[in-house]
């Protein structure tokens, strides 16, 4: 009687035995292996041992290859006695007569466990992050191929979702790495369990996700990933003040509307998600053909930044500031500009937003200030004390090296620090109160003072009341038609009655007539600047003065 191919596969022994009708042999290795004892095993059906991840074919075409005389090897996953699966290399070889009659079977079963446990772990490492488990970009650009390739067989429609955290290296560098990687793993959970069986999410490293949706429309993306956003702020929230939510800007790309090319796609996502970090994150960006000029534009302005810095093509021009009090000009602001090809001077609001995206803004604002601090010395040299107001990116809270580089600066020229005045916009404070108060009594401790820009724009009167503020400059929205305009005249009469009770004062931007000049000292305003007051000038205009 031939023995059935199940009881020659599932018996699984690291050592010889033979095989005739049930009669085994079996040894200590067995058990150890198995974790049946001989007494257990001995009579029963080999398909205990089965794990049910082996296909019928393969049981089917090793008993043909052994019945028909020859040998088979094979591998093959079975079950322990507790359950635990393991994987063990059987070579299999009919034993004949010497009639040339197949009698019986001899089995040579190795276990392989450790050598698959290590190739799984391989595998791993080459497909996956090894922080969140998730698909790497290797692996993800495998799968988003088979995808595209499907999607044009079969006229399927799916998308593209690039996933950028806003303000990771933010939080990265105030917490800590530690809390970096669990904020990271906790996104990449948050992702999975939002996401379908049949979707891909893979980490494309740092803080950037991609994922595919497949059999998806342009609604459908842009619901999932709105929901995204609202999930990953809620699951990231962190307890007792130790860590903001994080939220993200995602952009979409349609396959094949957008794209069928692999590059192509991946580049038009990109350009989406940098779509939506530039209109101030945490939002949904779709693409459109309209972007690609736009990123080609802004990578044209980042190399004439790049060039600025490189080759001295950056000035500061003196605008006066006056003293509403006592009627005449006590300081300056410092503004910046960047001298164009032919000479022009291009003003930082076509440039300071592409500065800022690509991460050029910290030399800015460390050569503005080191140009400020040898400002003040140099006329301080010609006999002309003055005090400079210069303005800060609210992205410079986040450089370590600033307070030093400063510092270092002020020791090198003989330099009174309360002579440096940096302006901070409003919004850096409704963005980040906690960090904001760090950076600002950092600066206060080695003697500077501090400007508030763009006051009353944001509604930051709660955050006032704890920041070591000196001066709160107003909005020129709010200056600008100011004795045409009943409302502002209220709203800057508010404002001063708040900056009076906090001990601050305040400076008046954008004074254009002599009448809004005597609306303002009507109202008790400390300081006024613009264009009724003077231009913007050359410091050796301002040195022929002095």
């Amino acid at each position: 009687m031939k023995p059935e191919p199940a009881e020659v596969i599932n018996i699984s022994i690291t050592l010889i035995y033979t095989f005739v009708g049930k009669n085994y042999l079996l040894t200590t290795k067995f058990s150890k292996l198995t974790g049946y004892t001989p007494k257990e095993i001995v009579g029963q059906n080999s398909r205990i041992l089965k794990s049910g991840k082996i296909p019928p074919e393969e049981y089917k075409r090793m008993w043909n290859t052994i019945t028909s005389g020859s040998e088979w090897h094979g591998e093959f996953q079975n079950k322990k006695k507790g359950g635990e699966l393991y994987w063990v290399h059987a070579t299999l070889s009919p034993v004949k007569d010497s009639n040339g009659v197949v009698t019986h079977f001899l089995a040579v079963i190795e276990d392989i466990n450790e050598r698959k446990h290590l190739e799984t772990k391989l595998v791993n490492m080459a497909e996956r992050d090894p922080l969140t488990n998730l698909f790497n970009r290797r692996r993800f650009e495998e799968e988003l191929e088979d995808w595209l390739a499907q999607a044009k067989r079969y006229t399927t429609h799916g998308a593209l979702l690039f996933i950028d955290l806003d303000n990771f290296k933010h939080i990265n560098d105030t917490f800590g790495h530690y809390t970096g990687d669990k904020l990271l793993k906790t996104v990449a959970n948050t992702l999975q369990k939002r996401l379908r069986y049949t979707d891909t999410l893979a980490r494309f490293g740092g803080d950037e996700f991609a994922i595919i949706l497949q059999h998806t429309n342009i609604g459908q993306a842009q619901l999932i990933a709105g929901e995204m956003l609202g999930l990953l702020k809620y699951n990231t929230e962190g307890k007792e003040g130790k860590c903001p939510g994080i939220t993200a800007s995602i952009g979409i790309a349609l396959f094949p509307e957008h794209s069928a090319s692999l590059e192509t796609l991946i580049a038009y996502a990109d350009l989406a998600m940098y779509n939506a970090k530039e209109q101030g994150g945490n939002r949904v960006c779709v693409y459109s053909d309209d972007q690609e000029m736009q990123i080609e534009l802004r990578l044209k302005w980042k190399n004439r930044i790049c060039y600025a810095l490189e080759n001295g093509r950056f000035v500061l021009h003196l605008q006066p500031i006056l003293n509403l009090r006592e009627n005449r000009i006590v300081r300056h602001e410092a503004l910046l500009r960047m001298i164009g090809e032919n000479g022009e001077l291009i003003p930082p609001s076509v440039f300071l937003n592409v500065a800022e995206r690509f991460g050029l803004i910290h030399e800015i604002d460390r050569w503005v200030v080191c140009k400020a601090i040898n400002i003040i010395a140099e006329l301080r040299r010609a006999g002309n004390f003055q005090c400079l107001e210069v303005n800060l990116s609210g992205k410079t809270i986040a450089n370590t090296d600033f307070l030093s580089q400063t510092r270092q600066e002020l020791e090198a020229t003989g330099t009174n620090p309360s002579n440096l005045i940096l302006g901070i916009p409003e919004n850096a404070i409704v963005e980040n109160a906690g960090e904001i108060h760090s950076f600002i009594t950092s600066f206060k401790d080695i003697g500077c003072r501090f400007a508030l820009d763009d006051y009353g724009r944001f509604s930051s009167f709660n955050h006032l009341k704890h920041l070591p503020i000196d001066y709160l400059r107003i909005s020129g929205s709010f200056i600008s038609d100011l004795p045409h305009n009943t409302v502002h005249q209220h709203l800057v009469r508010g404002m001063v009655e708040v900056a009076r009770g906090l001990g601050k004062q305040i400076i008046a931007n954008y004074v254009s007539s002599n009448e809004t000049l005597q609306l303002l000292q009507e109202y008790g305003v400390d300081y006024a600047q613009g264009y009724h007051i003077g231009l913007p000038t050359a410091i050796s205009e301002i040195q022929k003065t002095s």
